[in-house]
């Protein structure tokens, strides 16, 4: 039996003192309490969640188009995001955690300053429908969105914000300066145009013959971007060129969610609409060899021998390894969370539990490895507690905190640009 909507105690108040693995230790949530706070009158499902590395602040899209950021020590409310027009599919904070990017069916992919909640860029409409997925790369030089186009588009958005704040500045010194000095007023009609060129894709590419429900990129490999689409392939991409590496089916129908492991680019997750969570070995599939080159030349891509995870009993709707990739989750449109271990050898059910009343639609762990947090169509946000073995040491802990340094040697701090 599922528990009620209200998160229970922790500890006191007839709850008991002793703590099980997976219990739940708080819940957010933006529904209506009626006047005696017994029931929710109003609901708004939560379609997506995202952390930052840091794990101060939660953001969570909701059905009325908001994106509401919450702080995950006080778990108050901080502030509501608006400016969407549509259904909100995916949130993302950019691997320093300074940009909070969110993806829409308007259209639009917004991005916000995450430490004041303001618009900082609406990336140009380069989609022609629905955006529906989007990734950062590890060192957040790319950004890779996905449409119902069935396109992917590569961007710079880092540049892109630092190119604008360029401009602000040198307007502001132009405005300062006077009429009579044109020095900074005409810098800045050379940014304004630098700016609007740093604002377009790098690259983008069809990619699927529908809509792209997934992206993720490689932790351990920057270049390299894998996708999944509605028409039930998952492609594995170089983010660089958009060149295909490889492109493999097995689900039956849409895939709707795939994970990259953190410590083997080789290991890949995927869940569908076939209630099933598949794992792929990329290792049979080296780019060079016979079984590449023919998963390249067939539009239903290879049927890659592989691991199928049974026991949902509903659609999958998100699939994500834990940091240091010991553990999987998946929840489902079943109501439940299951955690596996992803052995390429022998993959196994490590745990399961009922999470909300309604279709899980998003999970996430935070960077400690204390917590997996879990989002539904109920309107609940519930954060449980991970048992303490796969909790992350200070030293691993202290590595994994680290904001990583762009590649290419730019920096991605657009305040210290």
């Amino acid at each position: 039996a599922r528990g009620p909507p209200r998160a229970r105690p922790a500890m006191g108040g007839g709850a008991s003192t002793k703590k099980k693995a997976w219990d739940r230790v708080f819940h957010l949530t933006s529904n209506v309490e009626d006047d005696i706070g017994e029931k929710y009158v109003q609901v708004f499902p939560v379609w997506t969640i995202a952390i930052t590395r840091n794990q101060r602040q939660l953001a969570a899209a909701t059905s009325d188009n908001r994106i509401n950021l919450w702080c995950m020590v006080t778990q108050n409310l901080l502030i509501p995001l608006v400016g969407h027009a549509d259904t909100i599919w995916k949130l993302a904070y950019s691997p320093d955690d300074l940009l909070l990017a969110s993806a829409s069916s308007d259209g639009t992919v917004r991005l916000w300053d995450v430490a004041t909640g303001m618009p900082t860029m609406i990336l140009p409409r380069n989609h022609a429908n629905w955006v529906v997925s989007m990734a950062w790369s590890p060192d957040g030089s790319r950004f890779a969105t996905g449409g119902s186009d069935a396109r992917i588009l590569i961007w710079d958005c880092g540049e892109a914000v630092a190119s604008q704040n360029r401009v602000a500045e040198l307007a502001a010194d132009a405005q300062e300066a006077g009429e009579y000095d044109t020095y900074y007023s005409e810098l800045a009609q050379e940014e304004s145009v630098r700016a609007e060129h740093a604002k377009q894709p790098l690259v983008f590419w069809q990619a699927h013959e529908k809509s792209i429900n997934c992206l993720d990129f490689a932790p351990t490999e920057s270049k390299m971007l894998v996708s999944v689409g509605s028409e039930g392939t998952l492609a594995v991409w170089d983010a660089d060129s958009g060149v295909l590496d490889a492109r493999l089916m097995g689900h039956i129908g849409s895939i709707t969610c795939c994970a990259v492991s953190p410590t083997n680019e080789e290991l890949i997750a995927t869940g569908g609409e076939d209630h099933t969570v598949r794992l792929w070995d990329l290792g049979d599939v080296d780019p060079g060899s016979t079984a590449a080159k023919t998963s390249r030349e067939k539009a239903i891509g290879l049927n890659l021998a592989h691991f199928s995870l049974k026991g949902h009993e509903g659609g999958v709707t998100a699939v994500r390894f834990i940091g240091d990739g010991n553990l999987l989750a998946s929840c489902s449109k079943d109501c439940d969370v299951r955690i596996w271990l992803p052995h390429l050898q022998n993959p196994t059910l490590f745990a399961k539990f009922g999470a909300h009343e309604a279709w899980v639609q998003d999970l996430q762990w935070t960077t400690d490895q204390k917590m997996i947090v879990t989002a539904g169509s109920d309107g609940m946000i519930f954060v449980w507690d991970v048992p303490k073995k796969f909790h992350l040491g200070p030293l691993r802990l202290e590595q994994a905190l680290k904001y990583p340094e762009r590649q290419d040697g730019k920096g991605m701090n657009p305040a210290e640009q």
